[in-house]
C-alpha cells in the first residue's frame, strides 16, 4: 500500500475559474525522496499544501478527487495528527517563522501539539544540536542569514518527529553553497531517519542525483 494515494484530484483556488490542479493521480511510497519539478504555476505548490492536510481548511477553494494517506481519506484525518505526521517547508521562511528567537520558534509547534515540558525541552535541545544550532539557541531570528532561517524552519518541523517532509523549493533564497548543505542534510534524513522526503524544485541541477524518482508536472497534473 503506498503512503500516499492520490486519485483524479482536482482544485480550484477561491475565485479561480482555472484549476491548480486538474485529474491528477500520484502514488507515494513509503521512505522514498521523491523529487516534484515543473514550471511555473504547474500545480506543485498547491499539491504540497494538499499532501500537508492544509488544503481546502487554510486556503478555502474546491476540492475534487480522493487524496488517501496510509489508506485513509486525508478528510477524515485530524489536522493535529497530520500536522504530527507531516510537516511541510516553505520557499520563504520569513512567512514560517512566528517566535522571536530559535530556541522559542522550534518550541512553538510542540507547545501547539501539548507535550508535556519534559518532553518539549529534550525534543529542542535534539533538534539544535542534530542540525548544529546549538551556539544560536538565544539569537534573535531577525538577525539570522537566509541559510540559518531555512534550517531552523526545518528544525521546528523536525522537532515534531514527522514521518514526511514536503520541502517547497526550500532552497529558492540559498546561495548555492547554502542550498547544497541544506540537500546533503535532506538527503541524510532519507537515508539515516527513513523520513519520506517530498522535494518540490524547479532547479534541477542541485537535486536531481539526490532523488529515487522524479515527477514532472504541467498544468496540474
Amino acid at each position: 500500500m503506498p503512503l500516499y494515494k492520490i486519485k483524479d484530484l482536482t482544485y480550484f483556488y477561491p475565485e479561480s475559474q482555472r484549476p491548480a490542479l486538474d485529474n491528477l493521480n500520484l502514488d507515494i511510497e513509503t521512505g522514498e525522496l521523491l523529487l516534484i519539478t515543473g514550471g511555473s504555476g504547474s500545480g506543485k505548490s498547491s499539491l504540497a499544501r494538499v499532501l500537508a492536510g492544509l488544503i481546502p481548511d487554510f486556503y478555502g477553494g474546491r476540492l475534487g478527487g480522493k487524496v488517501y494517506y496510509r489508506g485513509k481519506d486525508i478528510d477524515k484525518i485530524s489536522r493535529q495528527k497530520m500536522a504530527r505526521e507531516v510537516g511541510i517547508v516553505f520557499q520563504d521562511p520569513e512567512k514560517q517563522l512566528v517566535m522571536t528567537s530559535v530556541e522559542a520558534e522550534i518550541a512553538f509547534g510542540l507547545e501547539n501539539l501539548g507535550l508535556a515540558p519534559e518532553e518539549m525541552f529534550s525534543r529542542v535541545a535534539e533538534v539544535l544540536s542534530y542540525l548544529d544550532l546549538v551556539a544560536l539557541k538565544q539569537e534573535f531570528t531577525a538577525v539570522l542569514t537566509g541559510g540559518q532561517k531555512q534550517k531552523l524552519a526545518l528544525a521546528a518541523v523536525l522537532a515534531m518527529h514527522p514521518q514526511v517532509l514536503v520541502l517547497d523549493e526550500p532552497t529558492s533564497q540559498l546561495d548555492p553553497v547554502a542550498a547544497q548543505e541544506f540537500f546533503n542534510l535532506i538527503k541524510h534524513l532519507n537515508d539515516e531517519m527513513g523520513i519520506t522526503i517530498i522535494l518540490i524544485e524547479q532547479r534541477l541541477e542541485r537535486c536531481f542525483h539526490l532523488a529515487d524518482r522524479t515527477v514532472f508536472m504541467a498544468g496540474g497534473r
